[in-house]
């Protein structure tokens, strides 16, 4: 029985010993000279696609809190998407220039009419940047990426103030 017992503990210490050293091993991103890591950690970032599916979310969601009256969350989405644009112009800095262009003729504009609470301008400018959005797509070959605003919002928040 005593014999048991120590050839358990034992067993048990050495599983725990090969489980901790598992975890100090370096993940595979992580061998190699630095241009390769650098590389590889590159290859996992987002691309356009990802960050534009984001961005059509809490463009929707944007929408939605803006025509609730909860212009703060309206706020929060577009400098959400601020952010997730600043993603993209690093990633795929060949698109920079039209983003930061997109950026400041139509979301700054949107920003500025949820932060004055007025939704009379918000929805004027909604349609403005929707077809804008379509015309970029089409000028990089993508004609087949169509955003068309969904019948509601697409977050489970609560839009309404």
């Amino acid at each position: 029985m005593a014999r048991t017992a120590v050839a358990l503990v034992a067993i048990a210490l050495m599983l725990g010993f090969a489980i901790g050293s598992a975890y100090t091993q370096p993940p595979d991103w992580n061998k190699g000279t630095t241009d390769e890591k650098i590389k590889r950690l590159s290859d996992l970032q987002p691309g356009l696609g990802t960050v534009m599916a984001d961005y059509g979310t809490r463009f929707t969601n944007a929408y939605y809190a803006a025509k609730g009256g909860n212009f703060e969350l309206a706020a929060y989405m577009i400098k959400e998407m601020k952010e997730s644009q600043e993603i993209a112009e690093t990633t795929r800095p060949a698109r920079a220039p039209a983003l930061k262009a997109f950026e400041s003729n139509y979301l700054d504009k949107l920003d500025a009419a949820a932060k004055a609470k007025d939704w009379s301008q918000y929805q004027t400018l909604t349609p403005r940047v929707i077809n804008a959005c379509n015309q970029c797509h089409a000028k990089v070959q993508m004609a087949y990426i169509v955003y068309q605003l969904p019948a509601e919002p697409e977050a489970p928040l609560k839009m309404s103030k």
